[in-house]
């Protein structure tokens, strides 16, 4: 980053709970200390920042961005992973600009939804490095859509000393895009009060201490990389320790590595990171050279958390001292900032074994002394944050669920954001709904469907995608886990379960990612009949169309979500 003379410590004008200023005071406190370590492709690469030079350059960009005339104005940022997005992001938040990070890909689908969300925002600058800026003209020199914008980078400096704004808690501080798996993407508009909110929520609910170290490989424009591994150790005047997502894929050992190296106390992953972990690391010297002591609250969010994941996970990794207990399964969004429900620290892994006819039927029945009830599992996503208040209601009528009953899970308080960028009218139907006869304010319709057991959160699936067959509730889930345990399946997330208009009636349909070796060595026919024995052995289900494709095949968002409804696609071709 540029630097100048203009390296005054950030001290805005109203600063009274703003996030900015609880992480630049660190920098008063404890220039030296260690704000972020980024370790570009191992430990001999790592980059450094203290607070003190996070403050310096922090304040020098937010400068150039008031000059530039960004304050009150999206902003994108398209960054490889790496400290200068950190600075830039900061640097938003202190010029009263309203960031938006995007995802620096040359994938043709991933670019089209960065392209998306830079028409949506009506973005005219975009905050780079210039060896990105340079690789992405030579790389898309044909894609007209990205011509036209200004860009900024390390090589801009202010001119003059600029005064930054006031800025207050309810303005908007940056637009999240969810990640679409049910739905074009949309912008969150996210304000510094719901931030700094958030903030206070993840900390109270993890029992994270000053000075945490935090971080793994999680994107940082997405929302659980961004808030939970970025944000939240900076808040506490901690360090950010990471490493960019592609280092995890191709080898996920340096994620522990790095984890270890670092003695970072709490890390982030949906459940196919821990999968991914179990799946390519398989040399027991490796992991006995490991000591995973210092993970104390491993998370595992953002998508479906599977119990036996994370069992397997803890055995196998006990020996690098890693405890059952560290296992944190969480809830939330980008519409409540990130966190919703999770903990308490060091409980582990809890679930409900759960009567699956009466689950079918929206009723909650224990399966434990039932051993016909063809029992299925359901993760306990922890404590509701004291930060929302929760209802459980009927998704049709908008009336309150009774006890024991599952419903859709509306939240209201101070985390959840505004609405949704340019639309309205979906930000009124989800962010201000009502419960049908009470007059106790607006919720969050989350689009989750779940209940409330002993003060906890267990979610059951999405209402959208909810498959009502023969007037019994199916969760796609469930079957995607069954044929995803399946030997010859890819496994993680290479399954899709929907339905399908079959004449008169609604039937169900699989695609199901096969491993390369069985689809050539393996009798097609015969992995046909396992998969539809084990579903209608295990979940009493009647599979009607199934598809077996290769790795890679399902079409998925971003953060690793099959999106369900682009998976008809898959199977209208092979029925043509």
């Amino acid at each position: 980053m540029a630097n100048n003379c203009f390296s005054t410590p950030y001290k805005p004008e109203s600063s009274t709970g703003l996030y900015l200023a609880q992480v630049l005071s660190h920098a008063e406190k404890h220039p030296e200390k260690l704000a972020c370590v980024f370790q570009p492709r191992g430990p001999e690469t790592a980059e450094t920042l203290s607070y003190g030079e996070l403050n310096k350059q922090v304040v020098t960009r937010a400068k150039l961005l008031v000059e530039s005339g960004l304050s009150g104005q999206h902003v994108g940022l398209l960054f490889p992973t790496g400290i200068e997005f950190v600075v830039d992001f900061l640097a938003c938040l202190a010029a009263g600009a309203y960031a938006v990070p995007m995802n620096l890909t040359k994938n043709a689908k991933q670019l089209e939804r960065t392209l998306t969300i830079l028409r949506d925002t009506g973005v005219k600058t975009i905050l780079t490095t210039q060896e990105t800026q340079v690789l992405l003209h030579a790389e898309l020199r044909d894609i007209q859509a990205l011509s036209g914008f200004r860009w900024l980078d390390e090589r801009h400096a202010a001119t003059q000393n600029r005064t930054l704004p006031s800025i207050q808690l309810d303005d908007t501080a940056f637009i999240q895009y969810t990640s679409g798996s049910t739905s074009a993407p949309k912008g969150v508009i996210v304000t510094h009060r719901n931030i700094i909110d958030n903030q206070l929520a993840i900390q109270k609910a993890c029992d994270h201490q000053p000075g945490l170290i935090a971080g793994g490989w999680l994107p940082q424009f997405h929302d659980m990389g961004l808030i939970g591994h970025m944000l939240q150790p900076l808040f506490l005047g901690g360090t950010y320790v990471f490493m960019p997502p592609l280092n995890f894929i191709q080898r996920p050992l340096r994620w522990l590595q790095l984890i270890d190296q670092y003695r970072i106390h709490s890390s982030a992953a949906p459940n196919f990171g821990y999968e991914h972990c179990m799946k390519m690391i398989r040399d027991d010297k490796q992991i006995q050279q490991l000591d995973l002591s210092c993970w104390k609250v491993a998370l595992n969010g953002s998508e479906p958390v599977k119990a036996s994941t994370m069992h397997t996970f803890a055995e196998r990794f006990a020996c690098a001292g890693f405890e059952h207990g560290s296992f944190f399964p969480c809830y939330g969004m980008a519409e409540t900032t990130l966190f919703v429900s999770g903990g308490p620290k060091s409980t582990g892994i809890r679930s409900l074994k759960l009567n699956r006819n009466a689950l079918a039927q929206g009723k909650i029945t224990t399966a434990d002394n039932e051993p016909d009830a063809l029992p299925l599992t359901i993760v306990n996503c922890g404590e509701l944050s004291p930060h929302f208040a929760c209802a459980i209601v009927d998704p049709i009528t908008g009336s309150r669920c009774q006890d024991s009953t599952v419903g859709e899970i509306w939240l209201k308080g101070r985390s959840v954001a505004k609405g949704y960028l340019n639309q309205p009218d979906i930000s009124q139907e989800v962010f201000a709904a009502k419960i049908a006869g009470e007059h106790d304010g607006q919720y969050l319709r989350t689009g989750d469907l779940g209940f409330v057991h002993g003060g906890c959160l267990f979610v059951t699936g999405r209402h959208k995608e909810l498959m009502i067959v023969r007037g019994k509730n199916i969760y796609p889930y469930d079957l995607e886990q069954i044929c995803n345990s399946y030997e010859h399946a890819t496994g993680g997330n290479g399954a899709s379960v929907f339905t399908v208009s079959d004449g008169d009636k609604t039937a169900i349909a699989a695609v199901v990612e096969i491993k390369k070796r069985s689809l050539r060595d393996q009798c097609h026919d015969v992995m046909n009949q396992d998969l539809k024995h084990a579903l209608s052995s295990e979940a009493g289900i009647t599979l009607d169309h199934l598809l077996l494709v290769p790795p890679g095949s399902l079409p998925k968002t971003t953060s690793g979500k099959v999106r369900r409804g682009e998976c008809h696609r898959l199977l209208n071709l092979d029925q043509a």
